[in-house]
Parts: structure tokens; C-alpha cells; sequence
């Protein structure tokens, strides 16, 4: 079976199709890259941040910030597109997780493999992982995101993500279902995880 699926609007992107099970990613250009990253976050972070684009399989920097803020789309599955705006101690620390991430992944690289090699780097002390509060911002109307069994979720909620390493729910106090009336763990138990705080309002701005 073949998966595609295409989000038009003012950034006009399409993904290429892919049998299911196999590396993908959404082709979109420099100017559109930029211009989907930096609408995770409202103006006043994002005018000055430092914008990843991917370049084949790996992220390059396509614009020079001045702020400590780093805007990038990441790609956790195949088809979907994170734009994503992470605070000074975040890009300090979890982005080069998160980067790494998509980048061996579309290197071909298994779940298991790819976990490895980043407790490994996080062992070496090459990763760093936050040692005060650090934030990333996911506000954009534009992201296309998927629920761990694939499904399609597309731009869900505007929310924020505030680091807490390897947190559990049970740390954070959080007992019973996820609820969106108060917060959620993400990513439960891993070096990158965080509590989700939803927001009121997707982010306005148009490049």
C-alpha cells in the first residue's frame, strides 16, 4: 500500500509518496522550510532565531540568529512536519537530540540502533541534557503530526513542551488518563522528555 498525504495553504507543501514502512520526507524549499519553522513561535522569539532547514538527510543552518532561539521542522515519521522553536537551553541541549534523531532515521537506522547511539553520546557527555528549565514552543496551525500507532493527528493543539529529563507521570504528581485539563508527559522515561502545556491560540503570523 502507498501513503501520501499533502498540506496546501500559504506554505504550499507536498510530500512525497513512499511504500509504508519506509524512509520519507516532505520536500519543501529553503524558503518554505524557514518559513514553517519559524511559525511554531510567536514573532517575539522567533524574528532572531537561528532556522534549521533539512538538506538531504542531514539539518544546516539557513539563518543566523541572534536571540539563542533555533526553529527547525522536524520529521519524526515519514510524513509528518514538526515546526518546532526551541528556547536558548533547549537548543543548547535537546535539539541536537532531536536532530540527530530524524537525521539517523533517514539515514535508515532502527529505533533500537538510534536509541543506542544517543545514550551512548549522552554517556560521552557529547549530549548534554538540560540542567534548568528549557522550553520549545509548537504553535503552528501548519503541523502535520501523528500519534505513536501512525495515525494521522494533523495540527492537534497549539502547545509548549517544558523539559523534564527521563520524567514519568508519577513524578510529576499526574495519576490516571492523559487529560488535556492539566498537563501530559511526553516521551515518559526518556532522556527527552517533557510536560506539554496546551495553549489558547495557534500562531498568526504568514511568511
Amino acid at each position: 500500500m502507498r501513503k501520501t498525504f499533502a498540506t496546501l495553504g500559504i506554505f504550499g507543501f507536498v510530500a512525497t509518496t513512499a511504500p509504508a514502512g519506509l524512509v520519507a520526507q516532505t520536500e519543501l524549499s529553503e524558503t518554505q522550510e524557514i518559513a514553517l519553522a519559524v511559525s511554531a513561535a510567536p514573532s517575539n522569539l522567533s524574528d532572531d532565531a537561528t532556522v534549521l532547514v533539512l538538506d538531504g538527510n542531514r539539518y544546516r543552518v539557513a539563518r543566523e540568529g541572534s536571540n539563542g532561539v533555533t526553529c527547525m521542522v522536524s520529521r519524526s515519521r515519514p510524513l509528518s512536519m514538526e515546526p518546532i522553536c526551541y528556547d536558548p537551553e533547549a537548543s543548547r541541549t535537546i535539539l541536537e537530540i532531536e536532530k540527530r534523531r530524524v537525521e539517523l532515521r533517514l539515514d535508515g537506522l532502527s529505533p533500537e540502533e538510534i536509541e543506542s547511539r544517543e545514550r551512548a553520546a549522552i554517556d560521552s557527555g557529547e549530549i548534554t541534557l538540560p540542567e534548568g528549565p528549557a522550553m520549545a514552543y509548537m504553535m503552528s496551525a501548519n503541523q502535520v503530526l501523528y500519534a505513536d500507532d501512525t495515525t494521522l493527528v494533523g495540527s492537534w493543539n497549539p502547545h509548549m513542551h517544558v523539559y523534564s529529563p527521563y520524567a514519568t507521570p508519577i513524578k510529576h504528581g499526574i495519576s490516571g488518563s492523559p487529560s488535556l485539563e492539566a498537563t501530559m508527559v511526553a516521551d515518559e522515561g526518556e532522556p527527552n522528555a517533557s510536560l506539554i502545556i496546551i495553549l489558547r491560540e495557534f500562531t498568526s503570523r504568514e511568511e
